[in-house]
């Protein structure tokens, strides 16, 4: 493990612009040079990492960014995390943009099943579901309200689970 930088050579804070509704676990990790807005009732979970170092990072309301997830926008476009998005405990999100109600990655209430992978460039059609290797289907059950309303239940319980200090990441 690396020596943890001395207070002369700590990373600097990004500019942050984040909801006063936000939860943000202390052990939550915001570093880079652009800017990161977080929307209302958001929840970042603990050893998530959120670097803007390449381009800023929007994350919309009502989504949980979960434990060791790593957001890094791929250039000075920046990232953009849509409304009711869950990013999954050890994902990674590379990419440019990730559409409202989505699980992980690209497109609108989409769901990315463990291992699977979107190619650079690739577009995710809306309600695709991607499993196994590679697999794909439209999910046509028509539950997108009731997994907002579910999602909104989860956060609600969040905020009391997780003890939050949005002031520690603030500029």
């Amino acid at each position: 493990m690396p020596p943890k930088p001395r207070p002369s050579e700590a990373v600097a804070k990004p500019p942050t612009v984040l909801a006063s509704t936000v939860v943000i676990a202390e052990t939550a990790s915001l570093t880079g040079t652009f800017p990161i807005k977080i929307g209302a009732n958001t929840v970042i979970h603990p050893r998530a990492k959120l670097a803007s170092a390449h381009g800023p990072i929007t994350i919309g309301e009502h989504c949980i960014i979960c434990e060791r997830t790593q957001i890094c926008p791929p250039d000075a476009e920046g990232l953009i995390i849509g409304d009711g998005v869950v990013v999954e405990v050890n994902s990674v999100v590379e990419g440019s943009v990730v559409g409202a109600g989505s699980v992980v990655e690209v497109g609108l209430n989409c769901k990315l099943g463990p291992l699977t992978k979107v190619l650079e460039g690739e577009v995710v059609e809306d309600n695709t579901v991607i499993f196994g290797s590679g697999q794909r289907r439209i999910d046509a059950s028509g539950t997108a309200d009731a997994r907002r309303r579910l999602l909104e239940r989860h956060i609600e319980s969040l905020r009391v689970l997780i003890p939050s200090n949005p002031s520690k990441f603030i500029n």
